[in-house]
């Protein structure tokens, strides 16, 4: 199959799952006070690299099938996490005059997320030596 399908299909997969995370996410802390913070992309986002480090981590000097990074790398996980809304939710936070909120947006979103691939990275590589 040619990497741009690949690409295309893991996309389309990967947004839909963080159409539906996020959702879920945000509909449940809508009941809280911290409603106006973007947990739903930074679940998204939080997970997708704790996943893109177990992927890395499980086929490090490993062989691996040619669709595995087209499909899952650039196109689910591409699809799965966003950087732009990241972005957007945190200029729109700063907007509103929550500038704590916004700052602790983009500390979690980035050390947290560099934090979990590092995690997911060593867990997998660990696991399967």
């Amino acid at each position: 199959m040619p990497p741009a399908l690949l690409i295309f299909l893991g996309g389309g997969l990967g947004a839909l799952s963080r159409w539906g995370l996020s959702t879920a996410v945000e509909n449940f802390s809508e009941k809280t006070e911290l409603h106006r913070f973007p947990w739903g992309i930074l679940a998204c986002n939080l997970l997708g690299c704790f996943l893109i480090g177990i992927l890395f981590g499980a086929v490090v000097g490993r062989h691996h099938p040619g669709w595995l990074f087209p499909f899952l790398v650039t196109g689910f996980l591409g699809g799965f996490t966003t950087f732009s809304t990241f972005g957007n939710d945190s200029r729109q936070l700063l907007m509103e005059g929550f500038h704590t909120a916004a700052f602790t947006n983009v500390l979690v979103s980035t050390i947290g997320g560099i934090a979990l691939v590092f995690i997911g990275f060593r867990l997998a590589h660990s696991l399967s030596q």
